[in-house]
Order: structure tokens, then C-alpha cells, then sequence
């Protein structure tokens, strides 16, 4: 006569063997980290999403008196920093600095260009060999919102643009 007890012997030791080999399975462990490195991944890339070019989005964050033709700007939260290229037409661009030049006295500047700047001021960086643009600064103060309340705006010597830095 033969023993039934092998068959649920073996089918016990199937199903341990299966409940281990579920338990201790990289692919359910990494599943886990690769969402929270998914996670940071896109935090990071929310904190940063390159420069942006929304005029109205700027103008909550900056009062400006003439609206400008082009906006490339950065914006640093963790820094509580921002930076603004600005370029005004001709005839905008002179009551800017008209308008710049009532908050105090003018102070010669020279910008590091960050590669990030519209192509023009690239381009008249690299004639210093420095990636710098040299231009004349004013106080910023009129022209910022809350949260940033302190900065600078320098128009670029020979253009219509003005790099504005500001912080809080």
C-alpha cells in the first residue's frame, strides 16, 4: 500500500519554497526604492525647471513701468534669488533707464553672462573673452514684489537689455 502523505509533504514544501523566494525578491524591493528615487527625481526637477520666458508670470514677481519685448528669467526658491534679462524697445528701453536712474546713483557694473541669456548678450560676452557684458547699474527696489525686496538692475552697455538680480 502505498503513503499519501508525500503529496502533501511536497506540496507544503512547494508553497514554503514559493512564500521565500516572494519574500526575498529584488524585484519587490527595488520596486519600492525606484519610486522613491522616481520621487526625488521629480522634486528635483520641480525645483528646477530652466529659465523661463512668461512675461505675466514675471510681472507678479517685479513691477515694471514699460512692458518688455522678451523676458528669459530664473528664479531660485531655496535661494530666495531671481534673475531677469529684460530687453525693451528703443524707445523703452531709454525711459527705463530714465526711470531706473530716479532710484539713485549709477554705479558701473560688469555681469557675468549666464548660458542661459539670449544669444545676443552670448555673443557680446565672448568679444570680452570673459563671458562678461559691462553696463550701469541701478537700485532695483521700486520695481520688486514681495518676497524679494532688495536688488540691482544694469542695462548691457550698447543693447536694450537689462539684467535684473533680486533677492529677499
Amino acid at each position: 500500500m502505498r503513503s499519501a502523505t508525500p503529496l502533501p509533504v511536497l506540496l507544503t514544501l512547494l508553497i514554503f519554497v514559493e512564500l521565500i523566494a516572494s519574500c526575498s525578491s529584488p524585484g519587490g524591493n527595488s520596486t519600492n526604492s525606484t519610486n522613491a528615487q522616481n520621487t526625488a527625481s521629480s522634486s528635483a526637477n520641480r525645483a528646477y525647471a530652466g529659465p523661463k520666458d512668461n512675461v505675466d508670470e514675471l510681472m507678479i514677481l517685479v513691477r515694471l513701468p514699460f512692458a518688455p519685448e522678451e523676458v528669459a528669467w530664473e528664479e531660485n526658491a531655496e535661494k530666495k534669488t531671481l534673475v531677469a534679462v529684460l530687453r525693451f524697445s528703443d524707445e523703452n528701453a531709454a525711459k527705463m533707464a530714465g526711470e531706473a536712474a530716479k532710484n539713485g546713483p549709477v554705479t558701473n557694473e560688469t555681469l557675468t553672462v549666464e548660458s542661459w541669456y539670449p544669444a545676443e548678450l552670448l555673443a557680446q560676452s565672448e568679444l570680452t573673452g570673459e563671458s562678461t557684458v559691462n553696463g550701469q547699474s541701478f537700485a532695483a527696489e521700486p520695481f520688486l514684489n514681495p518676497p524679494y525686496t532688495k536688488g540691482k538692475i544694469t542695462r548691457v552697455e550698447n543693447t536694450d537689455y537689462f539684467i535684473l538680480h533680486a533677492s529677499s
